[in-house]
């Protein structure tokens, strides 16, 4: 991502992706409690389904999701649009009872609260291929 912010530094981009493949580990997407921690109050996101959602959806949904599900990820990069505000980009794939689906190019916006970031937007886009 050229011309827009710059690299976060590596303190920041382990932190945000952390935070990032937190939202990863099913015992996170289980629990409502540890998902609207994660996600600020204006959250949005478009699924690499085409489908979208907000902050609601999100915490009905994603709780939802079969337990067999693993999701593995790859690539981060991280860069610090504003002070306040971080770009996380990666690629991830979904195990569904062991096999591995398509590739997904996968896209964060986060936002400092106080001393902590909460995700305020994602949007998944199937990778070309």
């Amino acid at each position: 991502m050229s011309g827009t912010g710059q690299p976060a530094d590596a303190a920041l981009a382990a932190e945000l992706e952390a935070l990032e493949r937190a939202l990863h580990a099913p015992t996170v997407r289980a629990g409502r409690e540890q998902l609207a921690a994660l996600l600020d109050e204006e959250f949005s996101e478009i699924g690499s389904s085409g489908r979208c959602y907000d902050r609601a959806a999100a915490l009905v949904e994603i709780p939802l999701e079969r337990a067999q599900v693993q999701i593995e990820s790859e690539q981060y990069a991280v860069w610090l649009l504003s002070r306040d505000l971080a770009q996380v980009r990666y690629r991830s794939r979904h195990h569904l009872d062991g096999r591995p689906q398509r590739w997904v190019l996968r896209s964060s916006l986060w936002r400092r609260h106080g001393e902590g970031w909460r995700m305020v937007f994602h949007q998944g886009t199937p990778e070309a291929g």
